[in-house]
């Protein structure tokens, strides 16, 4: 199975208005392409293989049982942010939109939303994550062998993806915006 994550660094008034008007994730997927210009106005559209965003986690999922308490909590403070189901004590990704909004999204479109302000927290904890005591418990993780080419089992592979996060996250908190990362299958 093959996906595609989608971001959108929307500007958030009119996203969650959008969001409102049509009941849903359909703001996005039911806007008509515009051939002279971006299909949503108020956002600017980033993609990415939805597949490495869950082979990601994993591979944090494994490292993370070899972090020392304190890297573990400086570190889940940003990974557990951007992706699901870590472990016990690692918060999960926030869903300002639904929150804005005031109803429940469906968990199989959305991977998260962060409100300008979340960005800019969430950006925080990402500047604070200990990636040297993260590296060292690398090197000793014993990971599963692959299964396809595009398994994530190296810290250099991780890095790769992670910054894609962070770039999301630093362009968001320049412009002012939110983001809303949305899941295609």
């Amino acid at each position: 199975m093959s996906f595609d994550v989608i971001c959108l660094i929307a500007e958030w008034a009119p996203a969650v208005g959008a969001c409102r008007e049509s009941r849903g994730a359909d703001f996005y997927w039911d806007a008509p392409e515009n051939p002279n210009g971006e299909d949503l106005p108020f956002a600017i559209e980033r993609a990415r293989r939805g597949f490495d965003f869950i082979e990601a986690g994993f591979y944090y999922e494994i490292l993370r049982r070899r972090l020392p308490s304190r890297v573990r909590g400086k570190a889940d403070s940003f990974f557990g942010s951007v992706y699901h189901e870590l472990g016990p004590g690692c918060p999960e990704p926030p869903d300002d939109l639904a929150d804005d909004v005031g109803i429940e999204l469906a968990k199989h479109e959305m991977y998260y939303s962060m409100r300008p302000t979340t960005v800019r927290s969430v950006l925080e904890h990402a500047r604070a994550v200990p990636w040297p005591e993260i590296e060292h418990a690398a090197t000793s993780a014993v990971m599963p062998p692959r299964i396809t080419r595009h398994d994530v089992r190296d810290i250099e592979h991780f890095r790769s993806i992670v910054w894609f996060h962070q770039d999301w996250l630093d362009e968001a908190a320049r412009t002012g915006r939110g983001l809303i990362v949305l899941i295609s299958q």
